[in-house]
């Protein structure tokens, strides 16, 4: 970790601003054909992005040739750095093109069918949320000019829920930030990469060792790459699925078709994972096999087919696998554990600021307002959107809750989540059951298009926002909020405004069909399963599901607690959460990490570690490297054809 400086220069100065601005603008313009039209590799989303981190490099290289007068100052890279990684997710798949097709697909073909089961839900959606008539109607088939007369509405009022999230993270990162990096001092591990590339970027990447290590997945995707669009010379395999020899009973519930038992293994991962505390990266790799005893043992009981009542609402694939032992509804009580302990840790600090704020103006009075108004925001408008006000509020809590779990995932434990991936309205429906009866039909409507911020990554504000006080301390900077903001809202509006014109032009059916856009049309779809199924289905409460909530809460309790107790305890809550959720996305490559690290430190010591810490550096920026390479690429090729992995 660099040392902290002590000047107090603002990161977002007018030209670094500008020059943000136009780097989003003209970023957000070929994403939209990258990924919609020729399905390339994605480049502007990630724990950490290819574009961004590519362009802070490709500064960080070249900074010295600059002339003196237009020479970038580490902080103003920082400042470059964090306005793309806010603006680009949200521009592209982390929230644009997830809440686009929501508010048409309703009023299209089947889904508009006078007979069908979503008419009578429609009258329950204010008009003022959604687009309804030509407009929706252009925005699947293509061919005609945007709308702009009906989407300005809808987009301002999705605008400003934006906002009010964004104003109340604000507050609950400056309100956190002192217990977690000075009290706590939180190592912030997805930090490491971007602050070596601002503050010594030059001899970092003259490095021979970081060379060596993107060597490796250069050599990896440039062969699988090139194997995919031409079928020689033959792929590496990078994964291994279990299921292929898990063939008996009762080992073959262990990779069930909703819950892959896959060993794969990513450059990228494996780096990340270097980078995390051995306790994070053996805990995810450990408890994620554990759940794969979970369900041998729910299979030898003889309840693999115990669904629950849950099953049926839309998107229960977010709660994969629908059946014992529910291991989203684990993960979920272990995110919430997460979040009332670190607000339980911070008590005298929150305290201290409020007692601050009450006292005189400053920045925790800012802090305490920017969260009041916004968690406000976030109730107020799901109130007018039609929810009752106790789901408003218990929603607008539970989100706030979540992310700032999720978050502990990120900033603590250096995990790669990329948003808060839980359905908040799947916890109501997990209490009081579905169907009419426990809810009016339009507080299942508002529920239902309230996933849009946890299907999307509009929620990594918190963990960029405090991975941005690290790497501005370290330039002696300040004014991260400011950064954040402004990358957030262009990105915002060039991401709309770009794909509204791509989608209207071409249509998002054919773009589904021949294109890259087969995740954006099926979110669409998703949305309107959510208020439809959970609207009509009758169902009690899933006590099955909420017993595997309490028992997520009191392990992620017991393992905390555990750390306080036994120094050197190998368990690590955040690896317990993010494995029995996620971790089969990264159980592979953090069972290579954690093996590596441990073989270092042990034989080699520290000095070793951190003398190899370039070569992993090495690895996670190889494998971007080659997305960008592939995703700039993917245009030559056929729409749909780009190599993505």
């Amino acid at each position: 970790m660099a040392t902290p400086q002590t000047t107090d220069t603002p990161l977002g100065t007018r030209r670094v601003l500008l020059a943000g601005t136009v780097v989003l603008i003209a970023a957000a313009w070929a994403l939209q054909r990258i990924e919609l039209i020729y399905g390339g590799a994605e480049v502007g989303m990630g724990a950490l992005a290819a574009l961004p981190i590519l362009l802070l490099a490709a500064l960080a290289g070249i900074r010295q040739h600059i002339p003196d007068r237009l020479r970038p100052s580490a902080g103003e890279l920082v400042a470059l750095y964090l306005m793309t990684a806010i603006g680009l997710p949200l521009a592209g798949r982390g929230f644009v093109h997830y809440l686009l097709p929501a508010l048409t697909t309703g009023f299209y073909g089947g889904f508009a069918d006078p007979a069908g089961r979503y008419q009578r839900f429609h009258q329950y959606i204010p008009t003022w949320m959604v687009v309804r008539g030509d407009g929706a109607t252009g925005f699947f088939e293509g061919g005609v000019g945007v709308p702009w007369a009906v989407w300005w509405t809808p987009l301002l009022v999705w605008g400003l829920l934006a906002a009010g999230l964004f104003a109340a993270l604000w507050g609950v990162a400056r309100l956190l930030r002192h217990r977690w990096l000075e009290e706590e001092r939180l190592r912030l591990p997805l930090a490491d990469l971007p602050s070596a590339l601002a503050t010594d970027g030059v001899v970092l990447l003259k490095d021979r060792r970081l060379w060596a290590g993107a060597a490796v997945p250069i050599l990896l995707y440039g062969i699988n790459g090139i194997d995919h669009h031409f079928l020689l010379p033959g792929a590496i395999p990078t994964w291994f699925d279990f299921t292929d020899v898990l063939i008996e009973d009762p080992w073959r519930a262990m990779a069930p078709y909703t819950s892959r038992f896959r060993f794969s293994v990513s450059p990228l991962l494996v780096g990340i994972s270097y980078l995390m505390a051995v306790e994070v990266s053996f805990s995810t790799w450990f408890f994620f096999l554990a759940t794969r005893l979970q369900l041998v043992f729910v299979d030898l009981m003889g309840r693999t087919g115990d669904q629950g009542v849950f099953i049926g609402v839309g998107g229960q694939w977010r709660e994969w696998p629908n059946f014992l032992p529910h291991l989203q509804a684990q993960s979920r009580g272990g995110v919430l554990c997460l979040a009332l302990l670190s607000l339980w840790a911070a008590r005298r600090s929150l305290h201290r600021s409020w007692r601050q704020a009450w006292r005189s103006w400053g920045q925790p009075r800012l802090s305490w307002m920017a969260l009041l108004a916004g968690t406000a925001t976030l109730v107020l408008w799901a109130w007018l959107a039609g929810g009752s006000l106790t789901v408003s509020a218990g929603h607008g809590v539970l989100l706030l809750l979540t992310v700032i779990g999720v978050a502990r995932l990120r900033v603590d434990g250096g995990l790669p989540v990329v948003g808060a991936w839980l359905l908040i309205p799947n916890l109501f429906f997990f209490v009081a059951g579905t169907g009419p009866g426990p809810f009016a039909p339009a507080t299942y409507v508002v529920l239902a298009f309230l996933t849009l911020l946890t299907y999307s990554s509009i929620t990594m504000w918190l963990p960029l926002h405090l991975e941005g006080e690290r790497l501005a301390r370290e330039c002696g900077s300040t004014g991260v909020g400011v950064v954040l903001a402004v990358g957030a809202a262009v990105g915002l509006v060039a991401g709309a405004v770009f794909t509204l014109e791509l989608v209207y032009e071409r249509g998002i059916f054919a773009l589904d069909q021949n294109g890259g856009a087969r995740s954006m049309a099926r979110l669409g779809r998703y949305v309107q399963y959510l208020y439809a199924e959970s609207g009509a289905q009758k169902a009690g409460m899933d006590s099955d599901r909420l017993d595997a909530v309490g028992f997520g809460a009191l392990a992620t309790a017991a393992l905390a607690t555990l750390r306080q107790w036994v120094l050197r305890s190998p368990f690590h809550p955040a690896g317990f959460v993010y494995a029995t959720g996620l971790g089969g996305l990264l159980w592979g490559s953090a069972l290579v990490g954690w093996g590596v690290k441990v073989l270092v430190v042990r034989y080699g010591g520290a000095g070793t570690y951190r003398a190899l810490r370039p070569f992993f550096f090495g690895l996670i920026l190889g494998e971007l490297s080659m997305r960008m390479l592939w995703a700039g690429l993917a245009p030559l090729g056929d729409p749909g054809s780009g190599y993505d992995w």
